[in-house]
């Protein structure tokens, strides 16, 4: 199935925060992140109807790497509007990159399958996590 889309996607947390070496979205370890996102026609406005499909967000440490290394929980959460939401609670984040490591980039995709079982990656990228100092 070919489809012409848009995804509307932002990062919510509780501070907004840049990682000092990268342009990629950062992540604090220890922090949660809450990644909500709209699929929509390339109008930008019009919602995919995702009725009977199932989404699913991964990180890896490269794309080339078999082992995910975290799946974010959460899926579709108004089907019939396109939105997604997927998140990693305070330990999990903290739990991707060790106290002994200051920064780490992962590769991350958003994979959706669909009603009569095709699947389509709607959109790719890369999270900078990084340490602060306050624990």
């Amino acid at each position: 199935m070919q489809l012409t889309m848009w995804m509307v996607a932002e990062i919510i947390r509780r501070k907004k925060m840049a990682c000092v070496a990268s342009d990629n979205p950062c992540v604090i370890a220890g922090d949660d992140l809450i990644y909500a996102l709209t699929y929509t026609e390339s109008d930008k406005v019009t919602p995919i109807n995702l009725t009977g499909a199932t989404a699913k967000m991964d990180l890896r440490e490269s794309v080339t790497n078999a082992v995910v290394a975290q799946s974010m929980s959460g899926g579709i959460i108004s089907a019939t509007e396109g939105k997604m939401e997927f998140t990693l609670t305070d330990a999990e984040t903290a739990a991707l990159l060790p106290r002994s490591e200051v920064s780490k980039n992962f590769t991350f995709s958003v994979k959706i399958t669909f009603q009569d079982s095709s699947e389509q990656t709607i959109l790719t990228g890369l999270y900078s996590f990084e340490q602060a100092a306050t624990e």
